[in-house]
């Protein structure tokens, strides 16, 4: 991950560099809400410094992406295995003579 840091506030306040790029990752695995997505590719669009945060970010998830693809998978005796360790069994115990 690249050091970032906020350039300084545009006259008029705050220009929402903090937000986007806490929201950079969720945004790359479009994880957020259309509205939210739309006011961080918005702040992108006109950040110069925020885009290249993202960029660098895009390139990380996709080497990330690239290393596991080639990765062999478990086999699948395993797989099943697991799977099977995973289940959730719900059992209901019925008690008579209680009173509340």
């Amino acid at each position: 991950m690249s050091e970032w840091t906020e350039p300084p506030a545009k006259a008029g306040g705050d220009c929402g560099c903090d937000e986007a790029v806490n929201e950079l990752w969720a945004y790359l695995d479009a994880e957020l809400e259309q509205h939210d997505a739309e006011r961080v590719r918005a702040h992108l669009a006109g950040c110069h410094g925020c885009l290249e945060e993202h960029d660098v970010e895009l390139v990380v998830k996709k080497l990330v992406q690239r290393c596991y693809a080639t990765a062999d998978l478990a086999p699948d005796e395993l797989r099943a295995k697991v799977r099977a360790s995973l289940t959730v069994t719900v059992r209901t115990t019925v008690v008579e003579g209680v009173v509340e």
